[in-house]
């Protein structure tokens, strides 16, 4: 039987979720959480032989989260499922730990697809990522702005573009204040830009609908 956990803050797309894991994996174990504490809580009960995990919940950095994982859980599958176009945030999430990722408007055989992907042993990216993934190859080079930050940077310019103020940040990432502008003088420079506005627009120039 495998075993799947679900964590996403809204209850509608994990009922959804888990009626294609349903419909496809009738031999299965399904629980679920919707945010980064309630997906340790459930650790603590069971293994996962398969996490679907939402970038964006509630007082969550998923960035922590999937370190913690794969620190604490290495053997449970990590397919990330999430709204955030994966032009900006696919590759880096692979390189952070995660197995496969997966934007929700996906088809549901899709879904099914990524999974036993994954169940097999290997890694899964949708056709637009692995294209993205191709062709950086070739060129050298990435054409994605964002793949020039550090993770820490990543981290704090989302924090940044969803408008949090760098004390509110410091709090969340528990570092120091002075530590946080320092981050976010290297974010501009790295990016070639002067304010938060223009770093919106780069994150929405690069993360469509």
């Amino acid at each position: 039987m495998m075993k799947i956990l679900i964590a996403d803050d809204h209850s509608l797309v994990r009922y959804g979720l888990k009626l294609a894991l349903h419909n496809h994996f009738t031999d299965s174990h399904i629980d679920e959480s919707w945010d980064g504490e309630s997906v340790k809580a459930q650790f603590a009960l069971h293994r996962y032989d398969l996490l679907l995990l939402d970038l964006n919940m509630p007082e969550t950095d998923s960035t922590i989260l999937l370190q913690w994982i794969r620190e604490f859980h290495p053997e449970t599958k990590v397919l990330v499922v999430s709204m955030n176009d994966e032009s900006i945030f696919g590759k880096r999430s692979l390189q952070q730990g995660a197995h496969g990722y997966l934007e929700k408007d996906s088809p549901p055989e899709e879904l099914v697809k990524a999974i036993n992907t994954l169940m097999n042993g290997k890694r899964y990216a949708s056709p637009k990522l692995s294209t993205i993934l191709i062709n950086e190859t070739l060129a050298g080079k990435s054409g994605n702005p964002f793949d020039r930050l550090t993770a820490r940077e990543f981290q704090v310019a989302m924090y940044l573009a969803k408008d949090y103020s760098v004390t509110q940040i410091s709090e969340i990432l528990q570092v120091q204040y002075t530590s946080v502008n320092t981050f976010k003088r290297r974010i501009f420079k790295k990016l070639n830009i002067e304010n938060k506005s223009a770093l919106l627009r780069l994150t929405d120039a690069y993360n469509p609908g």
